[in-house]
């Protein structure tokens, strides 16, 4: 299945990065941007295996880090549009749009 990534979720991830290689060090933000990828897979492999949480949007949470993917299926492929933090307004990202 296709899937494309907002053009503002490399800002998400960067932020998150930033945020765990500073607190943590290197290893640690390897392992969470590991668990990004392994999220997005997940979502590719089996994407309605998700739970809806706004209409026609879905989330895949990250593992072990308080972070999760928001997302649609759309004619046949994925559109990932916000990676976000667990804490953040539920609205946030919400409005992104391809």
């Amino acid at each position: 299945m296709d899937f494309i990534f907002h053009r503002r979720i490399q800002k998400d991830l960067r932020s998150a990065l930033v945020f765990y290689d500073d607190e943590g060090g290197a290893k640690l933000g390897d392992r969470f941007f590991s668990e990004a990828e392994q999220a997005t897979m997940e979502v590719v492999k089996n994407p309605e295996g998700f739970h809806f949480i706004a209409s026609g949007l879905r989330r895949a949470s990250l593992k072990s880090f308080p972070y999760h993917f928001v997302f649609e299926v759309v004619d046949g492929g994925i559109r990932f549009l916000v990676l976000r933090h667990d804490k953040r307004h539920p609205d946030f990202g919400l409005r992104r749009r391809f």
